[in-house]
Formats: C-alpha cells, sequence, structure tokens
C-alpha cells in the first residue's frame, strides 16, 4: 500500500486529542480510555469513527480497532493497514520525540477469533488511569462478527461506556488552515454548480415553460458535478455531494436537509434550493431562494431574511455561546416583523467539516458550546407556512423563503462568507 501518511498533521492531531483529554473537560474528565471502532458499512457516510480516522490519516480504515491510552496507543488491523500505519508508528529511537504515546501495531488475523489481540487491548486500557471506563461514539455500530466479538468483549469485561461523540467533535471543529482552503474549495465548487448549472437550468425551465418533477431536477445537479466545466478546475473524482440536493416549490416545502426532494413538478412561485459538495472529504453547503414573478410581500420578506442573516453574521463571533447567537438572532426577528418569528426556523444551522452536519454543535436556543475561531459553521435559516395573499393557484398560496452559506468564525467582528450571500430574486 504505497500510500503516503501525512505524518506531521497526525502528530498534530493526536497532540490536539491528548491534550483536550487531559484537560478533562466534560465527557473527556470521566474516560480512562477511548475506544474507536470501524468496521465495513457501504451504508453509512457519516460516522464520527470513519471522521476522525479521516483527520488522523487522511484516509477511512475499515475493520480497524483504536485503542487510546494515557501512555500508550493501540491499532489493530490488517497486515495491508499496518503496514500504511507504520509511518506513523515507528519512531527511531526516541519513541516520544513528538510528545504522544507510542504506537503499538496488532495484525489482525483474518479468520480467527483476535482473541490474543483483543486481551492484549483489553489489558492496555485495564491499565490506563483508572482502568474502568472508555469513550466511545455510541452511535457507530458497525455490522459484522468482528465488531460484534470485540464490543462483546468490552461488555463482558464489565468496562463502562461513556459516548465522547461531542467532545471529540469540539475538540476537531477548529479547523487548521489546510482544511479551511479544502473548505473554501468545496463552497467555492458549490457556488459555481449552483450559479453556473442549476440558476441558469431554472431559468430555461421558466422561460419555456417546461414541466420538471423536482427528484429529476436534483438528479441533473448530481450529473452535473461530473462535468469539470461547473467544478472551477476540481478533479470530478475529488467531488461528491453532501446529500442529494433538495428542491422544493409549489407549498410543500420543509426547511431541513433529512428531506429529499418529491416527484412534484417544480412550481414557478417561490423554489427553494439546497445542495453541498464535499470536496477531498470536507463538506459545505449553499441554501437559495429563487422566487418568479413574486409579490411585493415576498420580496420585502426575502429582503427581510437577507437583513436576519447579516444580524446572525455579526453575531458569529470566537467566544460567543451558540444559544446566545440564536437567541439575539430570534429577539430580532420578534422585535422588526414580530408576525414573522413564529414562523422562523428553529435553529440556525450547525458545525461543518469532514461530518456534514456535527449534531452537537446545532445553533439553536439550548446549546451551552462556545463558538471558536477556526470553526466552519453551515448557517441557515428561513420562513415556513408563509401565505401569499394575492394566490390565484392552490400552489401559490403557500410559500417558504430559505438561505444559507458556509461560514467561517473568525476574531471579533471579522467574519468570511465561504459561498457568498445573495442569490434569489426574481425570474
Amino acid at each position: 500500500m504505497a500510500v503516503n501518511l501525512d505524518k506531521e498533521a497526525y502528530y498534530r492531531r493526536i497532540k490536539r486529542l491528548y491534550g483536550n483529554w487531559k484537560k478533562g473537560e466534560d465527557e473527556f474528565g470521566k474516560v480512562d480510555a477511548m475506544v474507536v471502532s470501524v468496521g465495513v458499512d457501504e451504508e453509512i457516510v457519516y460516522a464520527k469513527s470513519t471522521a476522525l480516522q479521516t483527520w488522523l490519516f487522511g484516509y477511512e480504515l475499515t475493520d480497524t480497532i483504536m485503542v487510546f491510552c494515557e501512555s500508550k496507543i493501540i491499532f489493530l488491523a490488517s497486515k495491508k493497514k499496518v503496514e500504511f500505519l507504520k509511518q506513523v508508528a515507528v519512531t527511531k529511537g526516541n519513541e516520544n520525540a513528538n510528545g504522544v504515546p507510542p504506537i503499538t501495531l496488532l495484525i489482525r488475523e483474518k479468520n480467527e477469533s483476535n482473541k490474543v489481540n483483543f486481551e492484549k487491548m483489553v489489558e492496555a486500557i485495564r491499565a490506563s488511569r483508572e482502568g474502568k471506563t472508555v469513550g466511545v461514539f455510541s452511535k457507530d455500530k458497525f455490522p459484522g462478527e468482528y465488531m460484534k466479538s470485540w464490543n462483546d468483549m468490552i461488555t463482558a469485561e464489565g468496562l463502562e461506556k461513556v459516548d465522547i461523540s461531542a467532545v471529540v467533535a469540539y475538540t476537531i471543529a477548529v479547523k487548521e488552515d489546510g482544511e479551511l482552503a479544502l473548505m473554501r474549495k468545496a463552497a467555492a465548487v458549490t457556488s459555481d454548480v449552483y450559479s453556473k448549472f442549476f440558476k441558469e437550468r431554472v431559468m430555461e425551465i421558466v422561460d419555456a415553460d417546461e414541466k420538471v418533477r423536482h427528484s429529476k431536477l436534483a438528479e441533473s445537479v448530481e450529473k452535473a458535478i461530473e462535468e469539470k466545466k461547473y467544478l472551477g478546475g476540481a478533479d470530478p473524482s475529488t467531488v461528491e455531494m453532501c446529500y442529494p440536493p433538495i428542491i422544493q416549490s409549489g407549498g410543500n416545502y420543509s426547511l431541513k436537509f433529512s428531506v429529499v426532494s418529491d416527484k412534484n413538478h417544480m412550481h414557478f412561485g417561490a423554489i427553494t434550493c439546497a445542495m453541498g459538495i464535499r470536496y477531498k472529504s470536507y463538506c459545505s453547503n449553499l441554501v437559495r431562494t429563487l422566487m418568479v414573478d413574486p409579490p411585493q410581500e415576498m420580496q420585502d420578506n426575502y429582503s427581510f431574511l437577507l437583513q436576519v442573516e447579516e444580524e446572525l453574521l455579526k453575531e458569529l463571533k470566537h467566544g460567543i455561546k451558540i444559544c446566545d447567537v440564536y437567541n439575539a438572532v430570534l429577539d430580532y426577528v420578534k422585535k422588526e416583523k414580530p408576525d414573522l418569528a413564529a414562523k422562523f426556523t428553529k435553529n440556525l444551522g450547525f458545525a461543518m467539516g469532514i461530518e456534514f452536519r456535527e449534531g452537537s454543535l446545532v445553533l439553536n436556543s439550548k446549546n451551552q458550546y462556545k463558538l471558536k475561531k477556526g470553526m466552519v459553521l453551515s448557517i441557515s435559516l428561513g420562513f415556513a407556512d408563509l401565505v401569499n395573499k394575492e394566490a390565484k393557484k392552490e400552489e401559490q398560496k403557500k410559500y417558504a423563503l430559505f438561505i444559507g452559506d458556509s461560514v467561517q468564525i473568525n476574531e471579533v467582528g471579522e467574519r468570511k462568507d465561504e459561498g457568498g450571500a445573495g442569490g434569489g430574486g426574481g425570474g
């Protein structure tokens, strides 16, 4: 496996992980060791376990178990992967030269029980701190006998599991310059696909009065990212969608990213579009609303939504509590247009990186985490269930407005829009 591992990045990042563990804040203070196991599951696109691997090694390593103890690190993997991991494991002479624990590599027996290897790992956990609790990513459940037998062993040993998903997410949420460059590129590609392909296509459909289903339009966006001309020079093999594009119109809107484009024909009123491109494992996101011949009130509400986004961008500063950001923006809506407050989105986005949506860093009214310089957020805000008083047809009676961008958190008062705000407007 002649694949290069960026050793410097590994050492920097493992140092950060261990540094935060030593500080012992929140769940980090409750664990004696950390266990990250990755099996094989084609269905899983995003998982904390694989995100951590990508962050440390630049690659996802299937069927690999990582055990982080106070004074040693153990990786159990196939022979091929062990060869790859040797690049960071072999430190000549001074074992602790990099200020991080030395690595032990164990080769996984393909058809054997791996009992001996598992015992070595449990022994290391027992010798780490109190040897009683292990930090795990409790949502990540990979199928297969190999994973099951390892998890059974942890349970049989009576080791207590603590979910460390949120604290690890908070650790890797602050991006290095190299990561920010990849996310900027991802955002630029998303912006290109939106303006050069999607927006043009919608204008064609409207001008020609074509009947096109939302789902078909979404599929065409996925095909467009195979063509270099829409990718700002990026190699198509490094680019994928973060999720299938979501296109909504004609009265049926759900302002979140877990929905799919339905089979209804696109209606020429308010058309919302959400799409995000992942470039070299890093995500971006963009949300726009296109309006066709909008009545004045719709235009006014849209202009107000852009103002609300400006307010949000002002609030997004290093050191500010997430809940305070949400509440300040909601207060602004209540003050300026109280009748729209109840129709406002219940969250304003989330932190984003190797994983598209960081569930523990959602911008809502309850989140106690503080924003940090170097985090990247997918911000999205909108008004749902708005009534078009001038509607002649059923599909026009209800509409929604939805906008969003990829944003980097800087020091106080600075801001950088990754995807570039704007868009929208009449057709």
